[in-house]
């Protein structure tokens, strides 16, 4: 295991040699660069020492991207640091994405080779790999995109791979546009995972304890999807069915469509049907499951053009009981306020929240602000109810146009927490530049 981890490393290296030896920062044409560094502070009360801990973490998140023609190399990744206090390791790194793309190739493909989140209908989520699309017909109105790669670990790092054979994941979607304002598509998706292997304590046949090695098997999911989408003037709709090969069933279908009535007046109604989405070979499936269906109806009014006046209501049907939910409220860019509320079987609860937003000194100094209040029951046989609160305010300073100073005040009380506070201080640099 060590020394397939090992041979993931040295790929990864040798291809952050190539990169960084292709893309000179001399010969590139643009360069886009953001980087967000913020330090948050709060206390813990201790029980075993009886007191109280203070803590103060710093987190940075660093996007770049360089690019000349049709190729880029782009990446994102964020840091994070125990300055005061220990909650952790100590220090952590995520890479969410690190990959070359190239657009347009012979005219007819793309592709992105690295970490990288896919998107192909019923084919999600990060992997590092590759990922292909070609463009055919007169206007490119047949697109075909195909990905493989190893599964990218949890942690987000470089070394928790494991077998790559066991570990990987494969798909394919089909796309036809020929049909004005209609776009319909198949796919098709492959996932293999299998846990690290792990010793625990557990008994012997006399109750003595005894170290035992756990090694699960490999879990697989296979999906088929369906995805429609047509937009057109005042209509629009989404439609998707997805299949579980395995198991041989339709684990989710959604159907969202609206409609504009009148120019500021716009209707909406969506239906969801949910299985439960488990590998097929888990632990999980000792449990009895059962299939969830949802109807949506909305409504939603724009009033003197920055007024959003929006009305809600849902209910999920579960197999002998539902769950009812309301919401509205009145959104602008710089204040809002909205209610909502639940009732039935996943328990009875309302809550308020609101927001204020003010340019202090306009495109230099500004306050943001927000104020939330929940009551809810806790079981349908007590009759008394727990109320929570929370809220934040804060300053951001933009002393340039590509850089801000912000510092932030949160607060909560509940039953678990008499008041909690704390405080988040931070600043982000944004460049875009042609070389």
């Amino acid at each position: 295991m060590n020394r397939k981890i090992s041979d993931y490393k040295k790929i990864f290296l040798i291809t952050f040699v190539i990169i960084f030896s292709g893309f000179n920062f001399a010969l590139c044409q643009n360069l886009n660069f953001r980087i967000s560094s913020h330090f948050y502070s709060f206390e813990r009360y201790d029980s075993i020492n009886s007191g109280k801990e203070k803590f103060l973490k710093g987190y940075q998140s660093v996007l770049l991207d360089v690019s000349r023609k049709n190729w880029s190399f782009n990446t994102s990744f964020q840091t994070e640091e125990d300055i005061i206090g220990k909650t952790g390791k100590g220090f952590n790194y995520r890479f969410y994405s690190a990959y070359i793309k190239g657009i347009n190739i012979f005219n007819v493909l793309d592709l992105r080779l690295g970490r990288q989140y896919v998107s192909a209908g019923v084919g999600r989520g990060t992997i590092d790999g590759i990922f292909l699309k070609m463009k055919l017909g007169n206007k490119g109105e047949y697109q075909l995109k195909g990905f493989v790669g190893a599964n990218t670990p949890l942690t987000y790092n470089f070394n928790d791979y494991g077998k790559l054979t066991e570990n990987f994941s494969i798909g394919s979607q089909f796309t036809f546009y020929g049909i004005e304002s209609l776009s319909l598509s198949l796919s098709y998706f492959v996932k293999h995972s299998k846990p690290k292997p792990y010793y625990t304590i557990r008994p012997d046949s006399i109750f003595n304890p005894k170290e035992v090695l756990i090694d699960l098997d490999e879990f697989n999911s296979k999906y088929a999807g369906l995805d429609l989408v047509f937009n057109k003037e005042k209509f629009s709709f989404l439609g998707k069915m997805y299949y579980d090969i395995n198991l041989k069933r339709f684990y989710r279908a959604e159907v969202n469509t609206s409609y504009n009535l009148l120019k500021n007046l716009k209707l909406s109604a969506a239906y969801t049907y949910r299985e439960p989405q488990i590998s097929y070979n888990t632990i999980f499936w000792v449990f009895n499951h059962r299939q969830t269906q949802e109807l949506e109806a909305g409504i939603d009014y724009i009033w003197i053009k920055d007024y959003n006046i929006f009305a809600r209501v849902s209910n999920v049907f579960y197999e002998n009981d539902n769950s009812l939910k309301i919401s509205l409220g009145i959104l602008h860019p710089s204040y809002g306020v909205s209610f909502i509320k639940s009732t039935g079987y996943c328990g009875e609860s309302e809550g308020i929240y609101g927001y204020f937003n003010y340019n202090i000194v306009p495109k230099k100094l500004s306050l943001t602000s927000g104020l939330n209040f929940s009551s809810y029951k806790l079981d349908n046989y007590i009759n008394s109810r727990e109320n929570a609160f929370a809220g934040i305010i804060g300053i951001v300073y933009q002393p340039i146009s590509r850089m801000n100073l912000d510092v932030q005040g949160q607060f909560i009380t509940n039953r678990i927490y008499k008041f909690d506070s704390r405080v988040l201080i931070g600043f982000s640099y944004w460049l875009f530049t042609k070389l």
